[in-house]
C-alpha cells in the first residue's frame, strides 16, 4: 500500500464522519461498505491482492471499439468497463486479502485475471444483500474485526453454487481450479442448467470450486482509493473521466443520433433514469435535486447552458496506430 506523501496532492485526506453525506465503509470514510481500509488518506497498491497487474491500461483498441455502439445502454456499459476501468485497477490497486494464502504459491494466467474480479464480484454479494459489513469500527479495533463477511443468516444453507448462481456471478466469472486451469464455463450448454459436477470435475472436486470461488468473493479486503467508489479523491480521476465524455460527446454530436433510450432495470439504485444524483442548481436556481435523465440532457455538448465544449473529437495516436476513429456504424 502507498500513500502519496509529496506535492501538491501529497497526504490528500479521505472524508471522514461522512456518515450523514454519503454512504461509508465501516469506518466512517467515503469508501465503499465493503472496503475497510482505514487510511485517512488517499491509498494506492501496484499489486492487486499480493500479485502483479497484469492487465494493460485502456487504450486505443477499447476506444475504437465503444466508437463502433449504436446505442447509449451498450456505449455506457463500454465505456463503465474495459474502455476506462482498467486504469482505475492499475492505480489503485487492492490488498489485504486472503488471496495470496487461498492460492499457495499457484500461479496462472487464470489466477492473475480473477484477482481483478474479486472487487467487483464482491459488490455483487453487497447488493444482494449477501455480504454484510459492520456499522462502524473506530481506529482501536482490530482490523480482522471490521471486515466484511459473507452472512450465514442470508445464505440460509445454501450450496455455494446455488448462492452463486443466484446472484448472477457465474454468467459471466472467469475462475479456475487448483491447478490455476481456467473454468469460464458453469452451465450445461443444452439445458442453460448450473453444472453440478463440472465437466472432467468429479462432484466433490466441483464443490471444491464453487465452494473457493464464493469464499474469495466473501473477502473483498481493502482497495486503493481509484479503484473504489471514492475514485474522484485520486487525483488521476480528473484526468482520466475527461478523456471518456470526449467520447460521449463525439457520439452524440454525430450527424445521425444514436438510440438514447435509457433502460430503467439496474437493480442498484442510482443508475437508473430517474435516480436522484447528490447536485442540484448546476443549470438553475430550483434547489432541486437532479435526476439521471436531467444530467443526461442538460450535459449534452449542444446544450448552450453547458460551460464547456472540448476543442476537438481527433485520436491522431490512434490513426497512427491503424484505428480509424470514426463511428463507422453511421456510414
Amino acid at each position: 500500500m502507498h500513500i502519496v506523501t509529496e506535492g501538491r496532492w501529497g497526504f490528500n485526506s479521505v472524508m471522514v464522519n461522512a456518515q450523514n453525506y454519503s454512504t461509508t465503509n465501516p469506518y466512517g470514510m467515503m469508501r465503499s461498505p465493503w472496503n475497510h481500509d482505514s487510511t485517512p488518506f488517499m491509498t494506492r497498491s501496484d499489486k492487486i491482492y499480493g500479485y502483479l497487474n497484469n492487465v494493460k491500461p485502456s487504450g486505443c483498441q477499447q476506444y475504437h471499439t465503444t466508437l463502433q455502439t449504436d446505442n447509449w445502454m451498450h456505449l455506457s456499459h463500454l465505456l463503465n468497463a474495459a474502455t476506462h476501468g482498467h486504469i482505475h485497477e492499475t492505480i489503485g490497486g487492492a490488498w489485504d486479502n486472503i488471496y495470496p494464502e487461498f492460492l499457495n504459491g499457484t500461479v496462472s494466467p487464470a489466477v492473475y485475471t480473477f484477482a481483478h474480479s474479486i472487487q467487483p464480484l464482491a459488490r455483487i454479494l453487497w447488493r444482494n444483500d449477501l455480504l454484510e459489513c459492520p456499522d462502524s469500527c473506530d481506529m482501536t479495533t482490530d482490523p480482522k474485526d471490521c471486515m466484511c463477511t459473507c452472512s450465514e443468516e442470508k445464505m440460509a444453507g445454501r450450496a455455494s453454487y446455488e448462492i452463486l448462481d443466484s446472484s448472477g456471478i457465474l454468467e459471466s466469472v472467469e475462475y479456475f481450479d487448483h491447478d490455476g486451469h481456467l473454468l469460464n464455463s458453469f452451465y450445461n450448454e443444452s439445458t442453460g442448467k448450473i453444472e453440478y459436477s463440472l465437466p472432467h470435475y468429479t462432484h466433490e472436486e466441483s464443490m471444491d470450486i464453487y465452494d473457493g470461488l464464493l469464499k474469495l468473493c466473501c473477502a473483498p479486503g481493502k482497495i486503493g482509493d481509484q479503484y473504489d467508489s471514492n475514485s474522484p479523491n485520486d487525483v488521476t480521476f480528473w484526468m482520466l473521466h475527461p478523456t471518456m465524455e470526449r467520447i460521449w460527446h463525439y457520439m452524440r454530436m454525430a450527424p445521425v443520433v444514436y438510440n438514447e433510450t435509457w433502460d430503467p432495470y439496474h437493480t442498484c439504485y442510482g443508475h437508473n433514469p430517474d435516480d436522484l444524483q447528490p447536485f442540484r442548481n448546476l443549470f438553475d436556481d430550483n434547489n432541486e435535486y437532479y435526476s439521471n435523465s436531467d444530467l443526461y440532457s442538460l450535459l449534452h455538448p449542444q446544450n448552450e447552458d453547458l460551460p464547456y465544449i472540448y476543442d476537438n473529437f481527433e485520436w491522431p495516436h490512434c490513426e497512427l496506430l491503424g484505428y480509424d476513429m470514426s463511428a463507422t456504424y453511421r456510414r
